[in-house]
């Protein structure tokens, strides 16, 4: 659906290591990461070896306990071999005919972690964290997060699966795996920033990724997992079209963790995509997106709003509207090569895609084509306050 592999600019370590976090450099490399982390490694390894003149530093396939499969996968990459100052983690989103992937989307359920806030249910399993047939595995996690956060290293996994699952060495677990890689890469690399990215499902668990980063429970704020090697690190948390993780106090612990004093977080929404807009955001459900919203309209169109408009999709005026605007975006994909120059040109699935989108508004408006068009034909900083910042590199 989404052929486009090559980066907007010629690959260039400097130029993204000293961008602003919010600029079309950093915001393509995120995009175009998050498109290529739905292929296998093979071509996930030549795409940023060969063509974009990085360095493949790991592609990770890891365990679900819940599903009993694999099904989080994930690659990091560095702008280059050594000394590197970029590293960039990627996580894959809902594939199209998952049904696991859709279902976890569609999941309402949650656990409450201290001080953390009701956190979606499907995203801590994917993650490794835990497992809802054994609901004693999230009070091992509690726990276990208790006992890393009053050490300079974790003495123990944070997941709170049993040792047997734990001691499985064919069996990642996509936390406590990745982010001991993380540990080990940016130690190697002194001077590198960390982006963390994905789309749809992704994005999601990109996002609650960096929370168990930041997470903590001692007043002294020494951050488990070495914060001063990780969370310390972090340039910017990119998601396109991600759903909902976590409550309003979810919400409140990473605005204060990422936007302050400085924003971290972009979260980028395409006109009417139906999964940014999941699980609901009213008094039943509870869940709450944080931050801005880096909202895109039909026509590629940046707007910066509290949440995207019709958050919940139910309205009788989006369901019109909704229509109407993926008939639109189904006339203008003909033309787009036209306007744009041929690397927008849309493929035959695309196409067919977006037909699909007439009778199930949303589902068109959730595909990687309008992402990566948003960040090529939209401004060239996601945040205003960024063209002020003049001395951004320097004060990093």
């Amino acid at each position: 659906m989404e052929p486009r592999i090559r980066l907007l600019q010629a690959p260039s370590s400097q130029r993204l290591c000293l961008s602003c976090p919010d600029s079309k450099a950093v915001a393509d490399v995120c995009a175009m990461a998050s498109n290529v982390a739905y292929e296998n490694p093979k071509f996930i390894e030549f795409v940023v070896n060969q063509n974009w003149k990085m360095h493949l530093l790991g592609t990770y396939n890891c365990w679900n306990e819940f599903q009993k499969k694999i099904s989080t996968q994930a690659f990091i990459f560095a702008d280059r071999e050594t000394d590197a100052g970029a590293i960039v983690l990627a996580f894959r989103g809902t594939e199209a005919f998952n049904a696991y992937d859709w279902c976890t989307d569609l999941d309402f359920s949650w656990y409450e972690l201290p001080q953390l806030g009701r956190v979606h249910l499907g995203f801590l399993e994917a993650l490794g964290l835990g497992d809802r047939t054994r609901m004693q595995s999230f009070q091992r996690l509690k726990q276990n997060i208790y006992e890393n956060s009053r050490t300079p290293l974790p003495q123990t996994p944070t997941s709170g699966l049993p040792d047997f699952v734990l001691s499985d060495e064919t069996k990642l677990l996509a936390y406590d795996h990745i982010s001991a890689e993380l540990v080990t890469i940016l130690r190697n690399h002194r001077n590198a920033k960390l982006y963390i990215t994905s789309h749809s499902l992704g994005g999601a668990l990109a996002t609650l990724f960096t929370a168990m980063l930041f997470y903590n429970r001692e007043e002294n704020q020494v951050f488990y997992n070495t914060e001063d090697d990780v969370a310390r690190r972090l340039a910017a948390l990119y998601t396109f079209g991600q759903p909902r993780v976590g409550d309003k106090s979810f919400a409140s612990f990473m605005d204060t963790s990422l936007n302050k004093p400085t924003m971290r977080y972009f979260r980028v929404v395409y006109n009417n995509d139906i999964v940014a807009r999941v699980p609901f955001d009213n008094s039943l459900f509870g869940f709450k997106h944080f931050g801005n919203c880096c909202y895109f309209t039909y026509n590629y169109t940046l707007q910066i709003l509290p949440d995207e408009p019709f958050p919940n999709f139910l309205s009788p005026v989006y369901m019109v509207l909704s229509r109407l605007y993926a008939l639109f975006e189904l006339v203008q994909s003909f033309f787009m090569s036209y306007r744009y120059g041929g690397e927008f040109s849309e493929t035959r699935l695309s196409t067919v895609a977006r037909i699909a989108g007439l009778l199930v508004p949303g589902i068109a408006g959730h595909s990687l084509v309008n992402y990566i068009n948003c960040v090529r034909l939209g401004p060239d900083h996601l945040d205003p306050a960024c063209l002020q910042n003049t001395e951004w590199d320097k004060s990093q």
